[in-house]
């Protein structure tokens, strides 16, 4: 009897070993390397780089990533994953605004917009693409950083400074028209090219808006005549093959073409208005909705195996077409109606399933978003994980993402994860309720709020 009982506890304590992750624990691994990925991409100065990748390192930084990386740095503090968030943040605004003893500098126009890639060991631009959406994406991820860390004078200072200095109304077009300067000249200038509403300039027009200092400013008439009355943006209807049809913001106001999914999820992470309205919360609800179908919708994809649980689709690295074959690229990707599948107006040829797009849809369809992204961890083909590069003090090199697979050749892994668009993976996996919430992005995201209630644990 003495033998058989410690038989018995010798394979209780095998079973406790072999315990199979929960569905929250698995939820949570997943969020963590996310941040990992962030983590990865920042540098000795502070600085981001473009990307990640598992064959070859980058010197190419991109001012989008750093605005993502301080969200996540503030998610990772959050989730009690690094204590030493508020300096990391305290060296990259410096290294933005060239005010450390390391001798870089951000590189950015004589009215202070910035560029969108430059080099990580400098800040020297890379190119001459001076950027409004990559400016207003670094600056909203230092205004969630302000709010997040708002004891911090250090930080709340470098950050105001940073805000203060930008001059916005330079990015307003013609507000009747709702523009939005693409690119500006190094000289400050707009360079002439404009995007129209709805897309992820509403980042732009959000913080233009609140640096207006009178009414009749045109950054408050274009908030007003557009952003501010949803009902007027124009939408792409899909309609599904069982008649259900879906009403999806864009900005392709004549041909009827979708916006790529991203601009729903920028919008969510730092657009306040977006983040509470129920209207653009439907917007977005919609968008998920038409994504899902059209991924449903394939007959063609569904005979060779795909389920249910395989949809999404935003930009990043993908397959793209090279000739007669397919070769990894920068796409993208968006839905597009039917009876354009494999016609000139299908913008996904490359058949790529973003799951970062998937879990996106969290704050609006967190049950389906939920169930759909464990299935795919749990999918036995192992269709869009990817294995992290190792790096001392961050990753061993087997933690494993949820990224991006092709129907095109479900045998390709992608090599690169981008440090914008691998975001809506962020978003997606935080504001599940069981982990950090939509609370969290409503709360943080209200940069404009004087009050700051101490919500953080």
């Amino acid at each position: 009897m003495k033998k058989i009982g410690l038989s018995l506890v010798a394979v209780l304590i095998i079973i406790s070993g072999c315990k199979q992750q929960s569905d929250k624990e698995i939820l949570e691994e997943l969020l963590h390397n996310t941040v990992k990925v962030y983590q990865l991409m920042r540098t000795d100065n502070g600085f981001y780089r473009d990307y990640i990748s598992t064959e070859e390192s980058t010197d190419r930084g991109s001012t989008a990533s750093i605005g993502m990386g301080l969200v996540a740095q503030c998610v990772a503090v959050e989730m009690g994953w690094n204590d030493d968030a508020e300096e990391e943040i305290i060296e990259t605004l410096q290294s933005v605004l060239g005010e450390n003893d390391q001798g870089v500098e951000l590189a950015r126009t004589a009215e202070n917009c910035f560029i969108h890639f430059y080099d990580i060991a400098t800040g020297e631009a890379i190119g001459s693409d001076w950027s409004p959406i990559d400016t207003d994406i670094l600056i909203s991820g230092a205004l969630f950083a302000k709010r997040y860390f708002h004891q911090n004078e250090v930080i709340g200072q470098y950050v105001d400074q940073l805000f203060n200095m930008v001059n916005h109304d330079l990015f307003i077009g013609d507000w009747k028209k709702g523009q939005i300067a693409l690119v500006m000249d190094e000289d400050g200038a707009a360079r002439g090219s404009y995007t129209l509403p709805y897309n992820e300039y509403m980042i732009v027009a959000w913080l233009a808006k609140n640096k207006a200092k009178k009414a009749d400013a045109p950054a408050n008439l274009l908030w007003e005549a557009y952003y501010g009355n949803p009902e007027v943006l124009p939408v792409a209807q899909y309609t599904s093959k069982s008649g259900e049809v879906f009403n999806v913001m864009t900005d392709h106001k004549n041909n009827n073409e979708f916006t790529s999914n991203f601009t729903f999820m920028f919008n969510y992470l730092f657009v306040h208005e977006f983040t509470v309205s129920p209207i653009y919360q439907e917007a977005m609800r919609q968008a998920a909705l038409a994504d899902y179908a059209w991924w449903n919708d394939r007959d063609d994809l569904n005979e060779i195996g795909k389920r249910s649980y395989e949809w999404g689709t935003t930009a990043g690295v993908g397959l793209q077409q090279n000739g007669d074959g397919w070769k990894e690229g920068y796409t993208v990707d968006r839905i597009c109606g039917r009876e354009d599948i494999d016609t000139d107006r299908d913008r996904n040829r490359g058949l790529n399933v973003a799951i970062s797009a998937l879990a996106g849809y969290s704050p609006v369809l967190p049950d389906l978003v939920r169930k759909d992204l464990l299935s795919v961890y749990k999918d036995p083909r192992g269709i869009g994980k990817m294995a992290l590069p190792a790096k001392d003090g961050i990753s061993a090199g087997n933690d494993t993402i949820l990224w991006k697979y092709s129907y095109r050749d479900i045998d390709w892994r992608p090599t690169k994860v981008e440090g914008v668009d691998y975001c809506a993976m962020l978003l997606g996996l935080a504001a599940l309720p069981e982990l950090l919430g939509v609370e969290f992005f409503q709360e943080y995201n209200n940069f404009f709020s004087p009050a700051m209630p101490d919500y953080r644990r």
